[in-house]
């Protein structure tokens, strides 16, 4: 990100921070938020014209350097086959065209 971006996305950072500051509603939202454990996040996004950004990269300001690596717990694999998807089951392979 250039120093002109990088100036524009901290002057947007400032001006959505005191927008949301000055609302009671909204202060009043996170504080319930955080009374139930909760931690609240707002990520801006912002890309050039025909640029993709995968979400590691929109998430952090930089590209993913290596694969992620991820376990699955015995919770997680009971929730996600209780909502239709078997993270198990092996893939089909797609006969070519």
């Amino acid at each position: 990100m250039n120093d002109r971006m990088k100036q524009l996305v901290e002057t947007l950072r400032g001006a959505v921070s005191q927008a949301l500051g000055d609302s009671l509603e909204v202060d009043q939202a996170l504080r319930r938020i955080r009374e139930q454990g909760w931690s609240l996040y707002l990520v801006v996004d912002r890309k050039h014209q025909g640029e993709t950004l995968d979400a590691y990269e929109i998430a952090c300001g930089k590209p993913l350097q290596s694969k992620a690596r991820f376990r699955i717990d015995s919770s997680d694999l009971n929730f996600l086959r209780s909502i239709g998807i078997d993270p198990t089951r092996r893939t089909r392979r797609r006969a070519d065209s």
